[in-house]
């Protein structure tokens, strides 16, 4: 098999896409747990002595980015299956 005809196989091409999406939801976890940190984690003491007040922030941090995570992907499926 040759290298064009890997670069215009479907099934490689949405392999492809689908690590690359991987890749952005990774990227995007990374920097939304960062903002949490910096959020709620004001003071500079152990990460194993939060106080209720810095639990619930990060709490409620995490749940607003799980609500919008859903909501990402489900319109990204969406799209894919609507070839967008």
């Amino acid at each position: 098999m040759s290298l064009g005809s890997l670069a215009s196989d479907p099934e490689l091409q949405k392999f492809v896409a689908t690590k690359e999406l991987e890749n952005q939801i990774t990227a995007q976890v990374h920097h939304l747990t960062n903002i949490c940190f910096d959020k709620c984690l004001e003071s500079s003491g152990s990460a194993s002595d939060l106080s209720a007040r810095q639990t619930v922030c990060l709490q409620n941090c995490v749940e607003r980015f799980l609500d919008c995570s859903v909501l990402i992907t489900n319109r990204t499926v969406q799209r894919i299956q609507q070839g967008r």
